[in-house]
């Protein structure tokens, strides 16, 4: 009985999943301080302070978290909006579409609006920011949450002119002790786990 030898034919290379690429996304209000950031992305990197032209913010719609109109993007010509751009992975991306309710098909509270801001030295960036789907009436933010939004800008290093416009936004004091933390965010917190 003659035995035969076989050769193996040779297996292509098994390839790689593409990897998502990262994301620039433009941080205009709460999400400017170091602690909400944190809570939700764990350790997003900050690329520059950049402006963003012809757009304000304003606040619309009910936040029950802050007892507050919730923060979005406005379209104002002439205006500027200073924030900070972040470098998101694509888990970062999602964690924090998570929390800000964005829905891909367009049906959350949030959805994604590309943009152009410009940093200090002249440098341009194309961003997405999160803007309200729907706006509803406009709603002065609560001391407490514009507050917060102010100590985010200083920490982040934006210029004095436009933290002092932030601090004079029209405000209300909120009617019950805020940030009153969401049952749903409470279990989404629990299911996002901070290994980046």
């Amino acid at each position: 009985m003659t035995r035969t030898l076989t050769t193996p034919l040779p297996t292509a290379p098994r390839a790689k999943p593409a990897r998502r690429p990262t994301t620039l996304l433009f941080a205009y209000g709460a999400t400017l301080n170091p602690e909400h950031i944190m809570v939700r992305l764990c350790q997003p990197k900050p690329v520059a302070v950049a402006r963003l032209a012809d757009f304000s913010l304003g606040f619309h719609g009910y936040s029950a978290i802050w007892d507050s109109g919730q923060e979005t993007l406005v379209d104002q010509p002439g205006a500027e909006t200073w924030g900070v751009v972040y470098q998101l992975s694509p888990t970062e991306l999602d964690r924090f579409d998570a929390w800000q309710g964005v829905k891909l098909d367009g049906g959350g509270s949030y959805f994604h609006y590309p943009a152009e801001v410009i940093a200090a030295d002249g440098t341009t960036f194309d961003v997405l920011f999160h803007r309200k789907t729907e706006m509803g009436p406009p709603r002065p933010p609560s001391r407490d949450y514009l507050d917060f939004i102010v100590a985010g800008a200083r920490a982040r290093g934006l210029p004095g002119d436009h933290i002092e416009m932030l601090g004079a936004i029209e405000s209300v004091p909120p009617s019950y002790p805020v940030p009153m933390a969401h049952a749903d965010i409470k279990a989404l917190a629990s299911k996002l786990s901070c290994a980046c």
